[in-house]
């Protein structure tokens, strides 16, 4: 201890001067630094009993925190809470971009997690902190409360004007696909139509079809044959009528009507022609008025005649649809395919509408819940408030550490020089560096100019501490008529 105290006495000066410029250089970084302050506003989030799964609550926390500030942080948004609170009134030399970016810069979101809930859940969300920082109390608490007010008024218009243009875009789509539906139907029915006998599902009743048509043309075949057996029979009869030149009764000729007409009944309809005409023929022999057989033969073969035409017609169409329903049973596979690819495309629409009518309910719900005031909502918690305090308070504590600093930066260079000239100045030193003690000690007499030395050393030391008190005094604004040195304001503090 004695030789620390030798050391700091021989090395005054020095120390002195180390630890007052020191001293003296913390003041002034503190002095200067500027002076910040914080505001805090706290939003909760508000879930009702009816939750709305489809909005944003459905999102991570992460996720919506970032969307609520993206949207508090765009450059619109920014430039307005400039022009609503005035700030960088005194600062018109500032550009836009510096004045946006310095409010962006100071201005901090934080979310709260709901505890015992997973961080992906919707639920996860429990509060939102808009901290801002600003060069005076007033201002910092004003933009934290204009955010929050942001985030609390005009989330529910940005959620109604979401709802409004998705119920639009939905009901849009809804309508397209309606008549993209209508449409595609009227196509499948139409092509449906037009190859009835080619679809799968009506091959059953074209075979059934066929076998009729085979059935009906045996029928024709074997009316034709007992056509042309009947006309033989007819011509061969009359012949041998004209070859005796006999000539037939009345009553026979009234027989011979009613069997010609009820052949005609038995193969014509009732409502033809030609039954007509029989029945007219009989009541005229019936009132006495005679028909040479001749004529009589003649009609009945000019009958025979037109019924064998029209037996070879039917025969002739029988034909016609048995090779129609040859080609249409080739073309099942291409139609089958076609009609297949038809269909998906049809499903597809109908697995687009059912989507999309699913959306347009829970957009409706969304709108419900909104109107009944049962939706997600923010809550203003707690107010920001003018902080008492500085964000930066800790200057005492800076001010001890830099004295502190100085002290051991002044003790290490006096260390040092004695390292660097290094003297036997005391007994003990003499014992220490020997291991023998000196037999006489003699005090070391100065001489008259270390004496002046030494006198002028005291008065450098004192001036030294006068000074130094001085400009301490100066720098924390202690000293009438001198004010503190002026510090430039950061973009933070010209908030204020």
């Amino acid at each position: 201890m004695e030789d620390m105290i030798s050391l700091i006495w021989r090395r005054l000066p020095l120390i002195l001067t180390i630890s007052v410029l020191g001293v003296l250089i913390s003041f002034y970084m503190i002095v200067s630094s500027p002076r910040t302050y914080q505001a805090s506003a706290v939003i909760q989030l508000d879930m009702p009993a009816a939750i709305d799964q489809g909005s944003d609550s459905s999102l991570p926390a992460s996720r919506r925190v970032q969307l609520i500030e993206q949207r508090l942080m765009a450059r619109a948004n920014l430039r307005d809470v400039v022009e609503r609170l005035g700030l960088f009134a005194d600062t018109p030399e500032l550009s836009e971009s510096d004045k946006l970016q310095a409010l962006r810069s100071s201005t901090r979101i934080e979310s709260i997690s709901a505890p015992g809930v997973s961080v992906d859940s919707r639920m996860s969300l429990a509060a939102i902190i808009i901290t801002s920082q600003a060069g005076t109390a007033r201002t910092a608490a004003a933009i934290a409360n204009d955010f929050a007010d942001s985030v609390v008024n005009r989330d529910r218009d940005n959620r109604k004007a979401r709802i409004e243009e998705s119920y639009e875009f939905l009901a849009g789509e809804e309508r397209r696909l309606n008549e993209q539906l209508a449409a595609y139907e009227r196509q499948i029915v139409e092509y449906s139509a037009r190859n009835e006998d080619s679809l799968p599902t009506s091959q059953e009743f074209v075979q059934s079809e066929l076998g009729q048509l085979n059935e009906l043309e045996s029928a024709a075949d074997r009316d034709i044959m007992a056509l042309q057996r009947e006309r033989l029979a007819l011509e061969a009869g009359n012949l041998a009528a004209m070859g005796t030149r006999s000539s037939s009764s009345l009553v026979q000729q009234v027989r011979a009507a009613e069997i010609e007409l009820a052949q005609a009944r038995r193969t014509l309809a009732p409502e033809h022609p030609e039954i007509a005409r029989l029945e007219a023929n009989l009541e005229r022999l019936n009132s006495g008025v005679e028909i040479s057989a001749p004529d009589v033969t003649l009609r009945q073969l000019e009958l025979i005649d037109t019924q064998l035409e029209e037996l070879n017609q039917e025969k002739i169409a029988l034909d016609a649809r048995r090779k129609e329903i040859a080609l249409a049973r080739a073309r099942i596979p291409q139609v089958a395919r076609e009609l297949d690819a038809m269909n998906r495309q049809l499903r597809r629409l109908q697995d687009r509408y059912a989507e999309i009518s699913r959306q347009i309910a829970q957009v409706e719900t969304q709108q419900l819940l909104m109107n009944n005031d049962q939706a997600e909502r923010f809550l203003l918690l707690e107010e920001a408030v003018p902080p008492e305090n500085p964000v930066l308070s800790d200057r005492k504590k800076k001010a001890v550490m830099g004295a502190g600093a100085s002290g051991a930066l002044a003790l290490l260079a006096a260390f040092v020089l004695e390292l660097m000239k290094p003297a036997l100045r005391r007994e003990r030193q003499f014992a220490r560096a020997t291991g023998t003690r000196p037999i006489i000690s003699l005090p070391y007499r100065p001489t008259p100019a270390e004496v002046t030395a030494r006198r002028y050393r005291h008065v450098y030391v004192v001036a030294v501490l006068v000074l130094g008190a001085f400009v301490a005094l100066w720098l924390i604004g202690r000293v009438p008529g001198l004010p503190s040195p002026g510090v430039v304001a950061t973009p933070t503090e010209r908030l204020g």
